[in-house]
């Protein structure tokens, strides 16, 4: 896509998604980009397949298929694949990033989220804010699909509006499951933006806005590339920096050693009762909003 036509039509994205906090966009990529980055995902997803629980790249479902672990998700993908490090830096994306958190931007993370037929994992409703607290919340994250998305393959769902009610409780009994009781904090989830279309549609969501995704009921898989996106000093409260490593992150603009505070609340995520990541959080939690045995998938 030409420089001057992707500027066009950033214009009016920072007021929608200030309003709504999350934007749904189709064709931003070109055809050949989504080409590239499906063949990259089948090769990392062929390169997964054997490893073991614990690698530094790849997570697995708890459920085996016929016997054989089964990829849940891959992470940092943009330091095992040189095409999405350099996709992480396209203008297509970073064009709009920047009409939403300014010129200074750094790649906080990114993944690959996976959900195969019959045994992908559903994401109950969450903020990302609560598992990654910032000096300040001008973030962006953006959800890319690699395979189509559809309503049966465990779409993303988005509440629009939610970044403006503030940080909801993602703590259960004094620990963190980093999930939230829609129900105890009163959230209406009928009204949700979905994340459909073929491979490259895309959104963007703000840090504090609620979203999950249900089960995958579909015979095919859904992948979802996340690229994490935070302005240069928004600075992270949770985890100490490797100054070379950090810089090495900064996609556009530069960099500061100066925090930006800004009053958002906050609360850690910690203590915990299980070690791991959001699926393993999560698999604790009880009061399960999407289950596979009913048809309440948003």
């Amino acid at each position: 896509m030409p420089e001057a036509a992707i500027a066009k039509n950033t214009s009016g994205f920072r007021q929608a998604f200030e309003t709504n906090g999350c934007l749904i966009l189709q064709d931003q990529l070109s055809a050949a980009t989504v080409a590239r980055m499906r063949e990259a995902a089948d090769a990392l997803m062929a390169d997964g397949e054997g490893r073991s629980p614990g690698d530094a790249h790849f997570d697995f479902e708890p459920e085996k298929l016929n016997g054989q672990p089964v990829i849940q998700r891959i992470k940092r993908p943009h330091e095992i694949n040189p095409f999405f490090a350099e996709l992480a830096r396209a203008p297509e994306i970073l064009d709009i990033v920047e009409e939403l958190i300014g010129p200074d931007i750094r790649l906080h993370h990114s993944k690959i989220n996976v959900k195969m037929p019959s045994v992908g994992s559903p994401l109950e409703w969450h903020q990302d804010w609560a598992f990654v607290p910032h000096t300040n919340p001008s973030m962006a994250f953006v959800s890319i699909a690699i395979d189509a998305c559809t309503t049966e393959n465990g779409p993303l769902h988005l509440l629009t509006g939610t970044h403006l009610t503030g940080l909801r409780d993602h703590h259960h009994g004094g620990y963190f499951f980093g999930a939230i009781d829609t129900d105890a904090e009163k959230i209406d989830t009928t009204a949700a933006e979905t994340l459909l279309g073929p491979p490259g549609a895309m959104s963007i969501h703000h840090p504090l806005v609620i979203h999950g995704s249900g089960h995958n009921t579909s015979a095919g898989s859904r992948r979802i590339l996340f690229f994490e996106y935070a302005a240069a000093d928004a600075w992270p409260l949770f985890y100490g920096v490797d100054w070379d490593e950090y810089e090495s992150r900064m996609v556009r603009g530069k960099s500061s050693q100066w925090p930006r505070l800004s009053d958002t609340p906050i609360r850690m995520p910690y203590p915990r009762q299980t070690k791991g990541m959001i699926y393993d959080l999560q698999q604790q939690f009880t009061k399960r909003f999407f289950r596979a045995d009913t048809a309440k998938n948003g």
